[in-house]
């Protein structure tokens, strides 16, 4: 197994990249990624989870957890669930669940964002925010136990 405090830099087309410590991805694509720190650099990678912070600049990828803050510069993902605090500058996401503060900057979009304090600068967009968020999830579990219901009555 990997030392948590080695640095793992990966090029190329690659599967999988999982490491204890950090890894920087750089104009590669990589299939998913898994580590402490992860930074994506002009690259792009399927699902990503990371303990520690995810660093988006120029470029993509399908979902993230993070067990640290999301910062996305000129870049996107997929949907996020983030323990700590998001940050994107001229990006976007599609979905994203934030435990501490959204920042959305301008030139940034978000699809759908929930989060206990969410700013957003001038020229950002949020299609979504907290409130509608939580009514939206709300109505969503209350159709499904309506469908489950009457699918158990129907046995």
């Amino acid at each position: 197994m990997d030392q948590p405090n080695e640095v793992h830099t990966e090029q190329g087309i690659l599967k999988t990249v999982e490491a204890a410590g950090d890894v920087i991805v750089g104009r590669a694509l990589v299939g998913v990624v898994n580590g402490r720190d992860v930074s994506i650099t002009q690259a792009g990678a399927g699902p990503v989870a990371a303990q520690g912070d995810v660093r988006i600049q120029q470029g993509g990828c399908g979902p993230v957890l993070v067990g640290g803050d999301l910062r996305i510069h000129q870049g996107g993902c997929g949907p996020a669930m983030v323990r700590g605090n998001l940050s994107i500058q001229q990006g976007g996401t599609q979905s994203v669940l934030v435990a501490g503060n959204a920042t959305v900057g301008q030139g940034a979009f978000v699809g759908l964002v929930a989060s206990p304090k969410i700013t957003l600068e001038e020229g950002s967009r949020v299609l979504i925010g907290t409130p509608g968020a939580f009514a939206a999830g709300a109505a969503v579990g209350a159709l499904v136990a309506m469908v489950a219901g009457r699918r158990r009555r129907s046995r």
